[in-house]
């Protein structure tokens, strides 16, 4: 699962920069995509959306450019799914793999919760390598924000400079270490290190941020208004967890 991922999310970027069409005018919100709003790619994007987009104050081409990004060209629901084996993120006996007709399951789309295993050294006795990597909820919490409550300038440092602003997984500290070396329970939530293999807990790990670094402000811009538009799930997580998402439902 987590190279396929990774596979989905290069693409999505490489083919993103490689198309490079949306253009934000300076201090205009209009999309200029060949055509503009009739473009087929932003019209694609609004049929091929999965779920009901909130469109009230919003700009439908740039919403539509946004879809057509993490839904066409990309697989953002492939890695940030909440649903399981087997069909994963498409509907029980919708399921193109098995030869079915394809159906996005909207229960479970872009809500998170996809683990990605520990990342980490193996550190001490105990060889911990760390807290497992969660796929994030992209979804909007009840503020109306994306990605369970950031603004745009923050997804586009997330997308950019892989900033986690959620501090879900930080680097050991030097007493944290010795806590592992020891096998003192419970263990940290923290990610050990050792000599040349020094990751930064302050960054995404897993999130192929390096290359979504190449996107255009046009499309961040588009992605983070489509995100904006979708309805929030609350996920398959604890609402104790800090992934869980609050929808202001309760």
């Amino acid at each position: 699962m987590k190279s396929k991922c990774f596979a989905k999310a290069a693409t999505m970027a490489a083919a993103a920069v490689a198309i490079g069409l949306v253009m934000i005018s300076a201090g205009s919100s209009v999309v200029r995509a060949d055509d503009g709003p009739n473009d087929p790619r932003i019209q694609i994007g609004l049929a091929i959306a999965p779920v009901p987009l909130n469109l009230v104050g919003k700009n439908i081409a740039l919403v539509g450019w946004g879809s057509y990004l993490v839904n066409a060209v990309g697989d953002c629901n492939g890695c940030h799914t909440s649903g399981g084996p087997p069909n994963f993120n498409y509907v029980a006996g919708r399921n193109p793999y098995f030869g079915q007709p394809k159906k996005v399951d909207p229960t479970v789309y872009l809500s998170g919760g996809s683990s990605f295993g520990q990342v980490g050294t193996p550190t001490g006795p105990s060889m911990y390598a760390g807290p497992s990597i969660i796929a994030r909820n992209l979804t909007p919490d009840k503020t109306g924000l994306p990605e369970g409550g950031h603004t745009l300038g923050q997804f586009k440092a997330i997308m950019r400079l892989g900033i986690d602003y959620d501090h879900l997984h930080p680097t050991c500290t030097a007493a944290q270490l010795t806590q592992i070396e020891m096998n003192i329970m419970p263990f940290p939530v923290c990610i050990p290190t050792s000599p040349g293999n020094t990751a930064d807990g302050s960054l995404l790990q897993v999130m192929p941020w390096p290359t979504f670094a190449n996107m255009t402000d046009g499309d961040l811009d588009a992605i983070y208004a489509y995100l904006s538009a979708i309805p929030c799930i609350e996920g398959p997580t604890d609402p104790t967890n800090p992934l869980h998402n609050d929808c202001g439902t309760n």
